[in-house]
């Protein structure tokens, strides 16, 4: 009796379960394949290459113009600069003393040069008046000839003077160009990384400080040779850091130069070959990245 129930029941159900099977086999819809899906998404990588942060032109090594004892040292490591702002000066006290008396020549010059171009106006007026007068016999020709004479002699004057305060600007341009070699100053904004002086200490002309220029950062890739082809002008590139700690990912960057000659890589190395052949790119970002100059990254070419 029971078996019987049992059949009746499954006769019944079976139409009706069969219906929503039926129905929801024609709703369904195949689900992509994952790596169609993946493949569609992402671009191709043509290769890989390590490299490091630079900046455009990278650091700038500073020196003096010339050797000296450092009488001043106005920066400290760390600190932003300007254009122009003095890093540091050198001992040179009897060249400030000489400047400062060309200054005082120059202005001396100066004012003799304007006494006698004052005394000018006067002095062609009188004359051209006694000498209208001589001609008309209302004034004695003599007169009228020293009137000339003395306006003469004053042009004279005027014109000694003249080249007196030219010769002496230029004195003081070139005594000033020479100031300017005891003192070192920022090309550029930037910021002071290294100091490698201080007040008291001789120095030569050689690099004594290390400016970080605030340019955009680049990144100076090694690609290997074999890859030399794959790799134009223009590609995109992923790039993240690589170090010690967790791969962080960089903005996007692109090729923007390549060096049209081999070198050994010094990033890389093949301990059973030697030295890896590599070629050199540059690679600019799409926008500031939070990166150190120096720091390794590893950079993916894609399509």
């Amino acid at each position: 009796m029971k078996y019987l129930l049992t059949t009746q029941l499954t006769r019944r159900c079976l139409p009706s379960l069969a219906a929503m099977l039926l129905l929801l086999g024609c709703n369904a819809k195949p689900a992509p394949s994952t790596a169609t899906a993946a493949t569609a998404s992402s671009p191709r990588e043509v290769a890989m290459a390590r490299g490091k942060i630079d900046v455009q032109g990278g650091l700038l090594e500073l020196s003096p113009a010339q050797d000296g004892v450092v009488q001043t040292l106005a920066v400290q490591e760390g600190q932003e600069v300007q254009p122009g702002q003095l890093l540091l000066r050198l001992v040179g006290n009897a060249a400030a003393a000489e400047l400062a008396v060309a200054e005082s020549e120059l202005k001396l010059a100066r004012a003799k040069l304007q006494a006698r171009s004052q005394r000018l106006p006067a002095l062609r007026r009188s004359a051209a008046r006694l000498s209208e007068a001589a001609a008309a016999g209302a004034a004695e020709p003599q007169r009228a000839e020293d009137a000339q004479q003395l306006l003469h002699d004053a042009e004279a004057e005027f014109t000694v003077s003249q080249a007196e305060a030219n010769v002496t600007q230029s004195r003081l341009m070139l005594l000033r160009a020479q100031n300017a070699r005891l003192e070192l100053r920022a090309p550029e904004s930037g910021t002071v990384v290294r100091v490698n002086t201080q007040a008291g200490q001789r120095v030569v002309a050689q690099p004594v400080i290390t400016l970080l220029p605030r340019r955009p950062l680049i990144v100076r890739a090694e690609l290997n040779e074999s890859y030399a082809t794959q790799v134009h002008v223009g590609l995109r590139a992923h790039v993240t850091t690589d170090g010690d700690s967790l791969s962080e990912a960089l903005p996007p960057a692109r090729v923007v130069r390549m060096s049209p000659v081999l070198g050994n890589g010094r990033l890389q190395d093949d301990t059973q070959r030697g030295p890896v052949r590599v070629i050199e790119c540059v690679l600019d970002f799409d926008q500031a990245p939070t990166a150190r100059i120096g720091q390794n990254v590893r950079v993916s070419f894609h399509e």
